[in-house]
């Protein structure tokens, strides 16, 4: 039997699996006897954050696909995609995608920052 913590909200299963996950490969040959996950809301957002990082750094080609959706158009463009690069990780972003609205989008000398450089 395996024991393990219980996510205490309705949202994080994701990052509960993919924690057990990495427990699980970490651990390979052997089975874990026991997941621990740390529930609290703020350890769960450090969690996602840390695990969308982890992705990011992981991801290839990273100029020719929005960071964001992983694709290089639109997937229901209504009008041609805009594009914004992050100052700091210099990874590409559809403006729909990270719901940035043409008044929001910032002039050329502005830098930008996404969500996960943006501390």
């Amino acid at each position: 039997m395996i024991t393990h913590t219980f996510q205490k909200d309705g949202t994080s299963c994701g990052v509960f699996v993919m924690e057990m996950a990495k427990m699980t490969v970490m651990e390979f040959p052997n089975i874990p006897k026991n997941f621990h996950v740390e529930s609290s809301k703020r350890c769960i957002k450090t969690l996602r954050q840390d695990m969308a990082e982890e992705i990011l750094k992981g991801s290839d080609s990273r100029d020719m696909f929005c960071s964001f959706c992983g694709n290089g158009d639109l997937l229901h463009p209504v009008i041609a995609a805009l594009w914004i690069q992050c100052e700091t990780c210099e990874r590409w972003f559809h403006t729909e995608c990270i719901e940035m609205t043409p008044a929001q989008t910032p002039n050329e000398d502005t830098p930008w920052y996404c969500v996960l450089c943006h501390n």
